[in-house]
């Protein structure tokens, strides 16, 4: 174990149980200047996103991740089933506990919910509770979630408002009724 790489991991482990999204925890480290393992100083979401599901920092080893289809080409795949996996307890030296390892399991599956293999099924929670109101309010006319946004930011004509999802994402036509609620109402 590194001790500053293991430093590292648990404020990351740290910073994501405190209720910071994968993309904050990234912007975070970045204007720090914090560097990856392979010297970059740009982090990325989904760096974040494999380090809180890599169960080698509570110690444990997981084998057959993935497999070579072709061993002159060395093409590997993912393993979704095709071979044999198996999984190791106590491997090795853990950085993190088990307990704080499978609460951020519990807060990925939370935030996830509604979704399967990255694909919106249904209604689903949003990721982060940064505002008072998040996920909370509900538009009036088509049931779709109200979400912040900001008006003229960056401007002295700045304007805080909540307005309908479906409005923003899809278009006027969809949500016609929707207008945007300045957030003192």
């Amino acid at each position: 174990i590194v001790p500053d790489e293991a430093k590292l991991v648990r404020r990351i482990f740290r910073l994501y149980l405190e209720g910071n999204s994968i993309n904050k925890i990234a912007e975070t480290l970045k204007k720090e200047g914090r560097r990856t393992v392979t010297g970059n100083t740009v982090w990325h979401a989904t760096v974040i996103s494999k380090m809180l599901m890599n169960e080698k920092y509570m110690g444990d080893l997981l084998l057959g991740k993935s497999f070579t289809v072709d061993p002159i080409s060395k093409r590997r795949l993912t393993n979704m089933g095709e071979e044999d996996r198996f999984y190791i307890e106590n491997h090795h030296e853990a950085i993190i506990s088990k307990e704080i390892f499978e609460k951020a399991q519990e807060i990925r599956q939370r935030r996830s919910k509604g979704r399967v293999n990255g694909v919106e099924t249904g209604k689903r929670e949003k990721y982060s509770r940064q505002y008072a109101f998040s996920s909370m309010l509900e538009c009036g006319f088509c049931g779709e979630t109200v979400s912040r946004r900001c008006w003229h930011s960056h401007s002295k004509y700045e304007k805080i408002i909540w307005h309908c999802g479906r409005n923003i994402r899809k278009g006027k036509r969809f949500c016609p009724e929707a207008k945007g609620i300045p957030e003192q109402v």
